[in-house]
C-alpha cells in the first residue's frame, strides 16, 4: 500500500485500508474506489491521509501500532468524557472505564514485541483536535513507554494520563484551546488548564497520583521555561515527560489556526533539534529511534533524482530508510528494486523531498 495526503488522493484510486474521520467514524471500507464525492467527502471530514493500493508495493504491509477501529472508539469516547463533562469539577466513573477499554487493547498489542508502526498522521479539523491529538499522544506515549521499560499496569496510567491531559479545559471558556499561540507560548487560560486538570482528577478518584502528578507537569520542560510551575530536569516526572515529547509532535503535524501542518519529517527534526532544552535528551534518543522519519508507504525523491516508496521506515536508522526505486533520475519508470539508505554502499544517498503528502 502507498501512504498518500487526502488532498493528493485521485478518482479511480482505491483504498488499502478502511478510512475514519477525526471523530473516529467510518467513512469509507478497504477496497472502495475513489469518486469525485468520496474525495469531497474526504476534505469536508478533515481526514489527513489515506492508504492505497499500489502494485509496486502490493507486498508491503503498512501496518499500525494501534487499529483504526481501536482509535476510533478512544476518540468517542473521549469526546463523549470531554463534551458530557464541561463544567463539572469531577468525572462519571462509567465514561472514565468506557475510556479505559481501548486502552487495554493498545497496550496488549505492545508485548510480547511491539509489531506495528505508530501513526504519525495528524488532524486537521480545529473542532475535532482536542479529542483526536490525545488519543495519538496515548499511542506514542505507549510506544516510548513501553522502550523506556513501563511495565502494563505503569503504561494504564501513562495512557490515561495522555488522554486526560487537557481535561482542566472543561472547565474554561468554550474555545480557549483555539487561543494558543505556539507550543512554548501560550495563552492565561491555556496556562491553567494542568492544574484544573490534576485537581478534577484528584476529586474525581480512582486515578493514582502518577496520573495526577503527569497530567499536572505535562507541559514543563526539562530546560525549566515550561508551566506550571518551571520545573526542571528530572524534578519532572517520567511520564509527563513522555507525554511532553509526544504532545509536541502531534501538534506540529495538525493544522493549527494560523499555520499549515509539519510533515511529520519536518515535526520529528523540531524535536531531536530541541532535545536537552525542551526535552529530556534520553526520551527524545528513545522517540527518534522508535518514529520514523518517513512512514512506510510514503513517496519520496531522492538527491540523485530518483523517485520511490518507502517499505521499511527502518526504526533505529534515523532518516535512512528502504526505498523501492520506481523512477529513475530521468523520471523513466523501472522495474521496483529496494535500496537501504542505512547500508554504507547508499551513504550518499539522501531523501530531499515527500511526493503526495
Amino acid at each position: 500500500m502507498r501512504r498518500v495526503s487526502a488532498k493528493c488522493v485521485k478518482p479511480g484510486m482505491v483504498l488499502g485500508r478502511a478510512v475514519y474521520d477525526s471523530r473516529g467514524n467510518l467513512l469509507f471500507e478497504a477496497g472502495a474506489k475513489m469518486g469525485v464525492d468520496s474525495l469531497r467527502s474526504l476534505t469536508i471530514q478533515g481526514v489527513r491521509e489515506v492508504l492505497v493500493e499500489d502494485w509496486r508495493v502490493s507486498d508491503v504491509p503498512v501496518q499500525p501500532l494501534v487499529a483504526p477501529n481501536v482509535e476510533s472508539e478512544a476518540v468517542q469516547a473521549l469526546r463523549q468524557l470531554m463534551t458530557e463533562s464541561r463544567g463539572a469539577s469531577t468525572l462519571d466513573e462509567l465514561l472514565v472505564k468506557q475510556l479505559e477499554r481501548p486502552l487495554h487493547v493498545m497496550i496488549q498489542n505492545l508485548f510480547p514485541e511491539v509489531i506495528g508502526e505508530v501513526n504519525v498522521a495528524g488532524c486537521t479539523s480545529p473542532d475535532d483536535f482536542m479529542y483526536f491529538r490525545p488519543v495519538k499522544v496515548a499511542e506514542m506515549s505507549f510506544l516510548m513507554g513501553k522502550r523506556a521499560g513501563y511495565k502494563p499496569l505503569a503504561l494504564l496510567s501513562l495512557g490515561l494520563a495522555a488522554l486526560l491531559m487537557d481535561v482542566g479545559f472543561i472547565k474554561l471558556p468554550s474555545g480557549a484551546l483555539e487561543k494558543e499561540e505556539s507550543i512554548q507560548r501560550e495563552s492565561r487560560d491555556v496556562q491553567k488548564h494542568p492544574e484544573l486538570g490534576a485537581t478534577i482528577l484528584s476529586r474525581s478518584g480512582g486515578f493514582g497520583p502518577d496520573v495526577v502528578q503527569a497530567v499536572l507537569q505535562h507541559h514543563e520542560r526539562w530546560n525549566g521555561s515550561g508551566y506550571s510551575h518551571g520545573l526542571r530536569g528530572k524534578d519532572i516526572c517520567l511520564s509527563a515527560r513522555i507525554i511532553a515529547i509526544a504532545d509536541a509532535y502531534y501538534e506540529l503535524v495538525s493544522e493549527r489556526p494560523g499555520r499549515k501542518a509539519y510533515l511529520p519529517h519536518e515535526a520529528a527534526e523540531y524535536v531531536m533539534a530541541y532535545s536537552g532544552d525542551l526535552f529530556d535528551p534520553d526520551l527524545v534518543g528513545i522517540f527518534a529511534r522508535q518514529v520514523p522519519l518517513y512512514p512506510t508507504g510514503v513517496a519520496v525523491k531522492l538527491n540523485t533524482g530518483a523517485v520511490g516508496i518507502i517499505t521499511d521506515g527502518n526504526s533505529g536508522h534515523i532518516g535512512r530508510p528502504v526505498v523501492r526505486i520506481c523512477y529513475d533520475s530521468r523520471l523513466h519508470a523501472v522495474e521496483p528494486y529496494d535500496i537501504n539508505l542505512a547500508n554504507s554502499d547508499f551513504q550518499h544517498v539522501l531523501v530531499v523531498q515527500v511526493l503526495d503528502y
